[in-house]
């Protein structure tokens, strides 16, 4: 049955003439995944707690070289962690909130409507099951979102976010996003500028330790050993708390899609 509805709108699809329909009167855009909350609550937790281990790190480093008062890198390794923060949040921000890959409905994307899809939204059929459309143009009319893809774009209609987004890349299970774009565009640029000032934030937060014990430490050759399985066990231990504050968020995330999904059935009810 399904494949006689199919072949239908194909066939529709290829005789009748593209007609339009007010896009302002489509039907409302699918709900969002509740697991896309849970990953946000997530990403953002693990970001700002890379953001304090690391200046921690580069303030510890910083105190065990009060031995060198006037040395350069008691003044500049801090002003570099921050500055490595402050980029961080930034582009925390940007991924967040920058949803410019996102094929946004417009009169522009919608129209011209597929004469089948037409007929089963005046019918008010779903959309559940359908196959994607391809125009004479090459682009894909996207059943779900209803709107049409540009053509060679690698668009994709992600599950989760419910949206279809130009230059997928892949949705990020940790920050809750889609990953897109090229460039300058898209959230790509924030997303990998995000995870190098993690490496680089840990970097300064390492050289840090390590020029304080340097400076100040009585480390021979034997205390070399011993200051390494110290920094062994500290980034372990890093990586058990970086695991807590995963579990905690989405915890917290969890609580709130419950308290979220409650006053939704409560307004139902009223």
């Amino acid at each position: 049955m399904a494949l006689l509805r199919v072949a239908s709108d194909a066939q529709m699809d290829a005789e009748a003439p593209l007609e339009g329909i007010d896009w302002l009167k489509l039907p409302p855009l699918q709900k969002r995944g509740a697991e896309r909350r849970t990953e946000a609550f997530t990403g953002v937790g693990v970001v700002l707690g890379i953001i304090a281990a690391c200046i921690a790190g580069t303030h510890t480093g910083v105190q065990l070289m009060s031995c060198v008062p006037d040395h350069a890198f008691r003044r500049w390794l801090p002003l570099l962690v921050y500055g490595e923060a402050s980029i961080a949040l930034i582009c925390l921000l940007g991924l967040m909130f920058d949803d410019s890959a996102v094929i946004k409905r417009s009169k522009l994307t919608c129209a011209p409507t597929p004469p089948s899809v037409k007929t089963w939204l005046q019918l008010a059929e779903s959309s559940k099951g359908r196959k994607n459309i391809t125009g004479d143009d090459g682009r894909v009319y996207c059943v779900r979102c209803h709107v049409w893809r540009p053509r060679d774009s690698r668009a994709h209609h992600c599950a989760t976010c419910q949206r279809c987004v130009v230059d997928f890349d892949h949705h990020c299970g940790v920050f809750g996003r889609c990953i897109a774009g090229s460039g300058f565009r898209g959230n790509m640029k924030w997303f990998v500028t995000v995870i190098a000032c993690g490496y680089a934030g840990a970097g300064t937060a390492t050289a840090s330790l390590l020029l304080g014990a340097l400076k100040c430490g009585e480390i021979g050759a034997a205390s070399y050993g011993q200051f390494g399985l110290v920094a062994l066990l500290a980034y372990a231990g890093l990586a058990v708390a970086g695991w807590l504050v995963i579990l905690a968020c989405r915890c917290l995330a969890s609580l709130v899609d419950c308290v979220s999904d409650r006053s939704e059935r409560g307004l139902e009810l009223v």
